[in-house]
C-alpha cells in the first residue's frame, strides 16, 4: 500500500490543461490522470482512494491519496524521475511519498473490518446494438425497483447490501459477516471517450450512484482475498471506488 501526496490546486490545472469540464469533473477522475502520468500504467496505484471523507474538489490543500500497488515508492520516484513532465512531477510532495507491505498472508477464519467506496451498478443483460457502453450500466436500486414493480417498496440499503455479498462472492476469499451502508449520493462522473478518427477525445459526463460501505469480513480462502485486495470490487476501479481498506474488527 502506498501513500501518495498530491497538491490539489496542481491537480485542478491539470484536469484544465487537458479540456476537462471542470464543473463536472470528478475528483477521482483527475487522480487517476494524476498517477497514470506520474507512474504509468502498469505502476499506478489501482485501485486506490482518497484518504479523506471529504470528495469535493480540492483547492488548496494536499489530497492525500492510498492505493495498491506491487511497486515500492523507490521505484514509483524513479519512473516519475524519468518519464514525468516536469509540471506533473511537480504534482506529488515527494517527501510526504509513503509505503508499507501489506500482510504476506491471511489465515482462514481471521475477521478483518473493511471500509470501501463503491459504484453499486449491475449490467443491462440486453443493450441495444448502438448502445454507449456507459449506458448500459445501471444503478443496482433502480434494477431492483424495475424489477419487483411499482408499489412494492425497496431499501436502497439493502440492495446495495446484497450487491456488495454477489461481487464478494464473485471475486472469492471471504465471507460477509456484517455490511453496512454509510455514506450515499448520487456522483457526477467524467470518462473520456475513446479518439474519434481525428485523434481528438471528448468528455463524456455521466451519474452514477457513490456508496461509503463498512462492516466485518471473515477470511475464507487468503489467496483469493490477497487478489481480491489487489484487484478491488465493483466498477470504476481505477478511478476512486472499490478499494477495500482494512481495520480491526468491532
Amino acid at each position: 500500500m502506498v501513500r501518495v501526496p498530491l497538491d490539489g490546486v496542481k491537480l485542478m490545472a491539470l484536469g484544465t490543461r487537458r479540456g476537462l469540464p471542470m464543473r463536472d469533473v470528478d475528483v477521482g477522475y483527475l487522480v487517476h490522470c494524476a498517477l497514470e502520468e506520474l507512474f504509468g500504467p502498469e505502476l499506478a496505484p489501482k485501485p486506490f482512494a482518497l484518504a479523506t471523507a471529504d470528495k469535493a474538489m480540492p483547492q488548496t490543500r494536499v489530497l492525500p491519496v492510498l492505493g495498491y500497488t506491487t511497486a515500492t515508492v523507490e521505484a514509483l520516484r524513479a519512473h516519475a524521475d524519468t518519464f514525468a513532465d516536469p509540471g506533473l512531477h511537480a504534482l506529488c510532495q515527494w517527501s510526504e511519498l509513503a509505503d508499507k507491505p501489506m500482510p504476506a498472508a491471511f489465515s482462514v477464519g481471521q475477521r478483518l473490518g473493511f471500509s470501501v467506496r463503491v459504484c453499486p451498478i449491475v449490467r443491462r443483460s440486453k443493450p441495444g446494438v448502438h448502445q454507449d457502453t456507459e449506458d448500459a450500466e445501471v444503478d443496482a436500486f433502480l434494477a431492483e425497483c424495475r424489477r419487483v414493480g411499482d408499489g412494492v417498496p425497496v431499501s436502497r440499503e439493502a440492495v446495495y447490501q446484497q450487491w456488495f455479498r454477489d461481487e464478494l462472492a464473485r471475486r472469492g476469499g471471504a465471507s460477509v459477516e456484517s455490511v453496512a451502508m454509510t455514506r450515499f449520493e448520487r456522483q457526477r462522473l467524467v470518462r473520456r471517450r475513446a479518439p474519434d478518427a481525428k485523434g481528438a477525445r471528448s468528455a463524456h459526463v455521466t451519474e452514477r450512484p457513490d456508496a461509503q460501505l463498512e462492516g466485518t469480513l471473515t477470511v475464507t480462502d487468503p489467496a483469493a482475498f490477497q487478489s481480491t485486495l489487489a484487484r478491488g470490487l465493483g466498477r470504476h476501479r481505477s478511478f476512486g471506488f472499490g478499494m477495500v481498506l482494512l481495520r480491526p474488527p468491532r
